[in-house]
Parts: structure tokens; C-alpha cells; sequence
């Protein structure tokens, strides 16, 4: 067992008098946690990268940190979670606007584009965490679903629209986008160039060859 939990646990909610939708002592302590959890996992990686660290950091023994994750496995988690989070939420307001075909690509090219202020999610994505199996993981993450739910909804608006050819499944299909621009955006991450336009362009015809209904 981990050390007990104190003040400032995640049970321990206690009044604030910032109002009703301020954060608890305890969610502010857990998102400091993740904060300093992004930043020193992202520069320095798993192996180098100490919970006791980060504990100190944030003005916690490694115990009290241990009460908001319980493991080191399961902080590094939640970081690459949280860091990810943000560059699909930015990607994805980037790409909405575009239209269904062309909304992959986009997304994509967004998602490259932030990649880079995005430390720990490059680092998974470039194949540098060896210490850990975490590319599962970040297929798994819910920022990632989000960003799916997303796009199998904009599939469903496209048929209705009769932009979006209607013998497709959105909810598959929409999983078999995610799994591609995630291959393909870890490719890109380790060549670190997005290739050619004519590549681009590329990838946008095979989309549209997918998605629009036939002439």
C-alpha cells in the first residue's frame, strides 16, 4: 500500500472561496501534479523521470502524490492524456470548418503543427519511450475517442447531406480514420517534415475516394 492519504487528498473537497465552480484544494493539487507530470516526462522521459520528482516539485511527498495516482505508470498516463488533450481539442477547432472529406487531412496538418508544443505526446509518438508500452495507450486515450466521436458525427451529418456515400458504417470507418492519421502522424513525427505536397494532395484523394458517393 501507498502512504495514507491526507489533507488535500482527492477525497478531501473541501469550501473555496473562489465560489461554486472553483476547483477543490485537492483538483487543484492533482492538476499541478499533471502540470509538472507533462513538463518533466516530456523533457526528460519515462525512465529518467521520478515520481518523487515531481512530488517534490509540487510541494508533496511522494506518498501524498501516490494518493492521486497510483502508480508511476498510471501519472505518466494521465499526463500524456491531459498533454494530448489539448492538441486534439486546438487541432480539432482548426479542422471543423472543413468540409468532411477534406476534414482528415486538415486535422492531420493541425495535428502535426501543435505536435511541437506538445512535448510528451511527440515523445510517444516518435517512438522514444521504450520504457513503457505506451502506444496502445494513446489509441486508447479519451482525448482520442473524442476527436473520432467528432468525425463519425460529421460522417453521419455528410450522409444526411448526401455528401457522404450512405453504404458506409460512420462509427467503422470513423475508427479506421483515427488508426490511420495516428500511423501516419507518428510516421511524420519521426521524419519531422509532413512530405510533399503532391503526398498531401494524395491523401486528400484517397479520403474523398472513400467518403464521397459515386458520380
Amino acid at each position: 500500500m501507498h502512504g495514507e492519504v491526507g489533507a488535500g487528498a482527492p477525497g478531501a473537497r473541501e469550501s473555496d472561496p473562489e465560489g461554486p465552480g472553483a476547483l477543490t484544494k485537492g483538483e487543484r493539487t492533482r492538476q499541478r501534479l499533471l502540470e509538472l507530470a507533462i513538463e518533466r516526462f516530456g523533457e526528460r522521459g519515462y525512465r529518467a523521470t521520478s515520481v518523487s520528482e515531481i512530488a517534490r516539485a509540487a510541494g508533496l511527498t511522494q506518498a501524498a502524490a501516490y494518493a492521486y495516482f497510483e502508480s508511476k505508470q498510471a501519472l505518466f498516463i494521465a499526463a500524456l492524456d491531459a498533454d494530448a488533450s489539448g492538441l486534439v481539442l486546438d487541432a480539432g477547432a482548426q479542422a471543423d470548418p472543413s468540409p468532411v472529406t477534406d476534414a482528415p487531412l486538415d486535422f492531420l496538418v493541425a495535428l502535426f503543427e501543435g505536435v511541437q508544443h506538445h512535448p510528451l505526446t511527440r515523445r510517444v509518438l516518435a517512438g522514444e519511450e521504450t520504457e513503457i508500452r505506451v502506444f496502445p495507450e494513446l489509441v486508447d486515450l479519451p482525448a482520442v475517442r473524442g476527436a473520432t466521436q467528432v468525425l463519425v458525427g460529421k460522417l453521419r451529418d455528410g450522409q444526411a447531406r448526401g455528401e457522404v456515400r450512405d453504404d458506409i458504417d460512420p462509427v467503422l470507418v470513423g475508427a479506421g480514420i483515427e488508426a490511420i492519421l495516428l500511423s501516419i502522424l507518428a510516421a511524420v513525427v519521426q521524419l519531422g517534415e509532413l512530405g510533399t505536397q503532391r503526398a498531401q494532395d494524395g491523401v486528400v484523394a484517397a479520403f474523398r475516394a472513400m467518403l464521397e458517393p459515386p458520380a
